[in-house]
């Protein structure tokens, strides 16, 4: 009971202020599931698969699976890309399904800058079969519907990519048109906030066969802000990990294994900070990553390095 109640109030704050997008912690995998301009940039094309259990141990903790298909289109010049995302936490639910275009643009020899679009649709909800703190199932609560509710409200993002050798700084913003989700019975609606988000990375060689991938990931919704400090560092051609320190709330090791040129498989375990460790075992992460290389008819091979380890 005590952790039923813990959650309804985790729940109900994210309903009225609290981040709302999901939590990656192998985001600098995943740039493209937040910033569309992403997508083209390494004239690559991948196929991603995320599984995220938060808070294991934790009644109704999150649970998040993601799935993305990024490819520049060439004739387009840029990139297109398609989001699946499903979220639920509690009892309330997101499902979203987004497409998006990115503009590529050289800016110099080495460098070039993309902007993107994104446009889907969100299928926010609520079970029915509440438990309230009380023990009832939140039937005197008006803030609660009182039968299974959901709305579908549409949804933009924008984003900025620029890249250099092997540097690389992004901004974007999701849920750009702060679209309002009306449930069928409930005396309050659910509004999506804008979320900003940061990312910043560069590769360094240590030697020819270890190379460090230091990051900084910020996301902010403007009340609450989130900052990931990462370090990974690849060995090889197939062995990659590190480590990732999220500020105020967990320590993040992360592992991965290059099956092959194509096929990648990566690991995160969150160990909680929070006042939620005494509640949560951490969290669990696995990324499954397809991807190979693309060149623009009459370009030339070029030695530069993709900076997502291929």
């Amino acid at each position: 009971m005590k952790k039923i109640a813990i959650l309804f109030f985790v729940v109900l704050s994210g309903l009225l202020k609290a981040q709302q997008d999901p939590q990656f912690s192998l985001n600098m995998f995943n740039i493209y599931s937040v910033n569309p301009a992403f997508s083209g940039s390494y004239d690559q094309f991948n196929a991603l698969a995320i599984q995220r259990s938060q808070w294991v141990g934790f009644d109704g903790a999150p649970v998040t699976q993601h799935l993305s298909v990024e490819s520049p289109v060439y004739f387009l010049h840029g990139g297109v890309g398609l989001s699946l995302l499903n979220d639920k936490i509690g009892q309330e639910y997101t499902k979203q399904i987004s497409l998006s275009y990115a503009y590529q643009t050289k800016i110099s020899r080495h460098s070039e800058l993309g902007l993107g679009l994104n446009f889907g649709f969100v299928n926010l909800g609520v079970d029915g079969d509440w438990i309230a703190p009380d023990g009832t199932n939140g039937s005197n609560d008006n803030l609660i519907p009182k039968t299974a509710s959901n709305d579908v409200i549409p949804d933009l993002g924008f984003g900025l990519y620029y890249r250099k050798k092997a540097l690389y700084v992004g901004y974007s913003i999701t849920h750009l048109n702060q679209a309002k989700a009306v449930y069928d019975d409930a005396a309050v609606d659910f509004k999506l906030r804008r979320h900003h988000y940061l990312i910043l990375g560069w590769e360094y060689d240590v030697r020819s066969d270890l190379v460090l991938h230091p990051s900084l990931y910020v996301k902010t919704d403007q009340v609450s802000t989130q900052m990931d400090f990462n370090l990974n560092a690849k060995y090889g051609d197939h062995l990659w990990g590190g480590m990732t320190y999220r500020l105020d709330d967990a320590l993040v090791l992360i592992a991965g294994y290059n099956i092959n040129e194509n096929l990648k498989f990566g690991y995160a375990y969150d160990i909680t900070t929070s006042d939620l460790k005494s509640e949560s075992s951490g969290s669990h992460e696995i990324l499954l990553r397809y991807s190979f290389k693309m060149r623009p008819p009459g370009k030339l091979p070029t030695h530069y390095r993709n900076i997502r380890y291929n």
